[in-house]
Order: C-alpha cells, then sequence, then structure tokens
C-alpha cells in the first residue's frame, strides 16, 4: 500500500483547456490522432466535429441496430461494430461507408469484440470459440491464435478491446486488461479493475471509475488520478491523443491537454 501511495503523490496534475461544449447526449465517443472528436448517440447516429468542436458529418444506418463498438484508431478508417447483427461497417473519415461485412455466415463463431489493425486490417474475438484473430481489409483470416484458454489456461470474459502498433489490449472483465502482442502471443496482464471501455496513450492505460478518471502504465506499474476539470453528474470520462472527453446527462464537453 506504501508504494501504491508513492507513486500517485508522484503524479504531477494535469491542466485542460475548454474547447467546446456540445449539447448531444453521447453513448459512445472517442477522438482519432488529429483531434477529430466522434459521437455516437442514443438513436444510433455517428456524429464527426472537428478539433474545435465545430459539426462536419453524420452518418445513419438503422439496418444493424445498436452500435456497440466505434474504433477511430486509424483516422482515415472508422469502424462500427453492431454486435448483435455480427456486422461490421467501414465508414472514410467523411463518414462515407467504404465496406461491410457479416459474420452471421458461420453459426460456430461469435464475435463479440473488434479493433482496427495496422495493415488497414482488422482484430476480432470469438467467444464461441475463445480465439483472437487478426483479418485483411477483405476480412480474410492473417492470423489466429487458437484457443486462449487451452493455449494460455485463461477463460476470459472480455467485454472491450483496443489495439495500438505493436499490441493488443482486451478487458477481461474479472482479471484486468490482457496485453497481446502482434502476433495474437499472450504478453502480460494489467491487473486493474475496467469496468468497461479504456482508452489507450503510450504506455499507460486510462479508464474511469468511481467517478475518477485513472491511468495506470503497464510498463511501470504506476498509477495516476486525473484531476478533471469539471465534476458535475459525469457519466463518464475519456483521455485520448491529448485530448479529454466528458460525458453527462445532458451532452459533453471537449477539452486539450495544456502542454507544460
Amino acid at each position: 500500500m506504501l508504494i501504491l501511495l508513492l507513486c500517485f503523490s508522484a503524479s504531477k496534475a494535469q491542466e485542460f483547456q475548454f474547447i467546446a461544449k456540445i449539447d448531444t447526449v453521447a453513448k459512445l465517443a472517442s477522438v482519432d490522432n488529429f483531434g477529430n472528436l466522434f459521437v455516437v448517440t442514443a438513436k444510433n447516429e455517428v456524429l464527426k466535429y472537428n478539433p474545435q468542436g465545430r459539426f462536419l458529418w453524420n452518418y445513419t444506418n438503422k439496418t444493424f441496430g445498436d452500435i456497440t463498438q466505434l474504433d477511430v484508431t486509424d483516422p482515415l478508417r472508422v469502424i462500427l461494430f453492431y454486435a448483435g447483427f455480427q456486422q461490421i461497417v467501414v465508414l472514410n473519415n467523411n463518414l462515407s461507408e467504404i465496406s461491410q461485412y457479416s459474420f452471421n455466415q458461420n453459426p460456430e463463431k461469435q464475435i463479440t469484440l473488434i479493433a482496427s489493425a495496422n495493415n488497414n486490417g482488422f482484430w476480432i474475438y470469438d467467444q464461441i470459440n475463445r480465439e483472437l484473430r487478426k483479418l485483411t481489409n477483405s476480412f480474410t483470416d492473417d492470423l489466429k491464435t487458437g484457443n486462449i484458454y487451452q493455449r494460455n489456461g485463461f477463460d476470459m470474459q472480455a467485454n472491450f478491446m483496443l489495439s495500438d502498433e505493436q499490441y493488443v489490449f482486451i478487458n477481461d472483465v474479472k482479471e484486468g486488461v490482457r496485453v497481446f502482442d502482434q502476433y495474437g502471443n499472450f504478453v502480460k496482464t494489467a491487473v486493474i479493475e475496467v469496468e468497461n471501455e479504456f482508452e489507450l496513450n503510450g504506455s499507460e492505460i486510462y479508464f474511469f471509475k468511481n467517478q475518477k478518471l485513472m491511468g495506470y502504465n503497464y510498463l511501470t506499474f504506476e498509477w495516476k488520478e486525473v484531476l478533471l476539470p469539471t465534476k458535475s453528474n459525469i457519466s463518464n470520462a475519456l483521455l485520448r491523443f491529448n485530448r479529454l472527453i466528458i460525458l453527462n446527462e445532458k451532452g459533453l464537453t471537449l477539452w486539450a491537454v495544456k502542454k507544460n
């Protein structure tokens, strides 16, 4: 416990600059590495705003039900996943459709999570077969891990996934964030209690829990709390690419990380 307190005390308070207030209730939100803001509304409409919070484009598809994941890791490729229909929709940076793909063609697979992969590919997690797979941009198999339970000895209760250039991160509800390398090999577990979604910033994992935005460095094992610029009725807070998004029941606010 003493080490944990020292790690917290060594963290510097983050300062933020207000950018915009958006009166749209969001169930999902994220930013790309250009600072553009993406929002998924309760009616499953995707909205894109520029780095100053000015509305640009929207996208709606009522065919596939609820959008369960939004991935804007690649700023030129917006990935939407509709888990109930086992459907991926890929948009360009103007929110026009590039492609669609359904996993319903194979009843022996149940895809529950998706994430952007390099070379315009996709990472997907198959819950039935306990398998992490990498697909090409034409949705053909590029890599398979095999059954992770048989291979690594743990049975993931996975509910969220993100990737960067080196690793794939999967939240295992009971154990923490599992880290896999670019070939699907298990590397380590970040033993943290993430309820659902998280964001990545280098080697730091950020997640909102108990009305606090927490950061955990999975290389140095250091913790920090990000002191938020507002604390009124927050439903979620996300920190990525030097942008802070604070969601509440009436909308959201967008903030920039001040440079020291």
